[in-house]
């Protein structure tokens, strides 16, 4: 009876230490990198920072009625990024907010010069 519950013990502490995914191949057969957005997307994406930058206080409340301009795959320091514009007649001064996003979509940076 104890050889029994040996085996047992063994078997069933084994298959606890395979981990996930046990016999199959470690190698990767998919991308890690993130999808790349289309032209359209950037806009929705641009105006959701602009929501999140307003309620932080960095942005006036006007930019929540801004326009859309426009957006431009442009290269900095080697690597490619959106470039996603909008206007606001409403303000004095910077009436151009540019939003810096990856290629995935993801938020590098946002501010009036577009440098």
């Amino acid at each position: 009876m104890k050889k029994i519950v040996f085996i047992f013990v063994i078997g069933l502490s084994t298959a606890c230490f395979a981990g996930p995914g046990g016999g199959h191949s470690h190698g990767h057969s998919h991308s890690h990198s993130k999808p790349k957005i289309s032209k359209e997307k950037t806009g929705e994406i641009g105006r959701y920072h602009i929501e999140r930058l307003v309620k932080s206080g960095k942005i006036e409340a006007s930019w929540k009625s801004s326009t859309f301009d426009k957006s431009v795959k442009k290269t900095f320091n080697g690597k490619k990024e959106w470039i996603v514009t909008f206007d606001n007649e409403k303000v004095v001064k910077n009436k151009k907010l540019y939003i810096f996003l990856n290629l995935s979509g993801k938020f590098i940076a946002a501010n009036f010069t577009g440098k």
